[in-house]
């Protein structure tokens, strides 16, 4: 799953989810009712990209209700119109034919699997343009911290890397000379 437009509004939230086959529409539209502000919707479309399940309209409805974005698994239209309503999508494709409105199959508020993960109402959902994280509540306190750990050491490692310097290149070497590896300095 990627970003609908580049440059899309980085998010961060509950998940509310729904689970249609393809098509389903008003499926879907049982679901923004369950949303609240700050949610993501995360819909699992069953990997379709062959009709849309999303478009402007809905994307101007759901901002209206103050969610912070879509993530469905399936595909999506109007992509101008997402953009312009600067609304974050994230999908699986696009496609230019609707899919079925009024298929009264689904489920919302229950596990569904998208993009290959397992997604549970109330799990945090991350997604920038790089992608799309899914973290249980209970590990979000862990995930937190070594998301700033690792923010942490990229920063410090700034001044090495704007000298042109290659980072941990000793201990790179120096694990790679354990292993059995030799370095050859000059092959000329």
């Amino acid at each position: 799953l990627r970003a609908a437009y580049p440059e899309v509004t980085p998010v961060i939230g509950p998940a509310v989810t729904v689970s249609i086959p393809i098509g389903g529409i008003n499926m879907i539209k049982l679901g923004m009712q369950q949303t609240q502000p700050g949610d993501i919707l995360v819909v699992s479309g069953q990997g379709n990209i062959t009709t849309a399940m999303w478009g402007g309209n809905l994307s101007r409805g759901l901002k209206a209700l103050a969610v912070a974005a879509l993530v469905i698994d399936g595909a999506i239209r109007d992509v101008s119109e997402i953009r312009e309503a600067g609304f974050p999508v994230f999908t699986r494709g696009v496609a230019t034919a609707a899919g079925p409105i009024e298929t009264a199959a689904g489920e919302i508020n229950v596990p569904v699997a998208c993009g290959g993960v397992v997604v549970n109402p109330g799990d945090i959902v991350v997604a920038d343009e790089d992608g799309i994280v899914v973290i249980p509540p209970g590990a979000a306190a862990e995930v937190a911290a070594a998301t700033r750990r690792l923010m942490e050491q990229h920063a410090n490692a700034q001044p090495v890397l704007l000298r042109g310097e290659v980072t941990k290149i000793a201990e790179i070497t120096d694990t790679f000379l354990a292993a059995g590896l030799a370095v050859v300095e000059d092959t000329l």
